[in-house]
């Protein structure tokens, strides 16, 4: 992988729910730097910004991370109002911002997702391959775990999560050699 350590980028109203539990599974301690976005002052995408909020100097903070994983829970069929705030400022670093957006190509960029569904729609993914694409970043894909209240639904979450932060973390470091 390259310098720095991946991100987890935690878009959650509980910042330790059921969501940052799953990317806890995921992704250990030790292996990725944790952002919780809502100690972060991000203002929603506007074409005339005042430039007055958190979101490019916390771009700035991570953008050496050679993988970016966003860990949302499941709001009605989709990712949280923190993770589409998030994604949809990634627009300053198009027009604004373009050496950060210029850095952004061949990241890697992947999706923990936490619900209560039996599973994910089929085209949750699909807006996060698709901006992927558009920035030049690498979508690795997407987990969802499932949970009953604060418990896990299925006994095999631990173990699914887990393989898929390595499989994620592999897929990462093949890419960028």
């Amino acid at each position: 992988m390259a310098s720095g350590l991946p991100v987890v980028l935690l878009a959650s109203s509980r910042p330790r729910g059921n969501t940052f539990a799953l990317a806890r599974l995921a992704f250990a301690e030790d292996q990725v730097r944790l952002i919780d976005l809502g100690r972060h002052r991000i203002a929603y995408y506007d074409y005339d910004p005042a430039g007055d909020d958190d979101f490019i100097a916390l771009v700035r903070t991570i953008i050496e991370a050679p993988l970016w994983i966003l860990a949302t829970p499941l709001y009605w069929y989709t990712m949280s109002a923190q993770a589409k705030t998030f994604i949809d400022r990634l627009g300053d670093l198009l027009d604004r911002h373009r050496d950060l957006g210029h850095a952004l190509r061949g990241k890697g960029f992947a999706v923990v997702c936490s619900g209560t569904d039996a599973q994910l729609l089929s085209g949750f993914d699909e807006p996060f391959a698709l901006t992927c694409n558009y920035l030049g970043m690498r979508y690795l894909g997407s987990h969802y775990g499932r949970f009953t209240g604060d418990a896990f639904a299925l006994p095999d979450t631990a173990a699914d999560a887990a393989a898929f932060g390595r499989q994620v973390e592999a897929d990462c470091r093949s890419d960028t050699r």
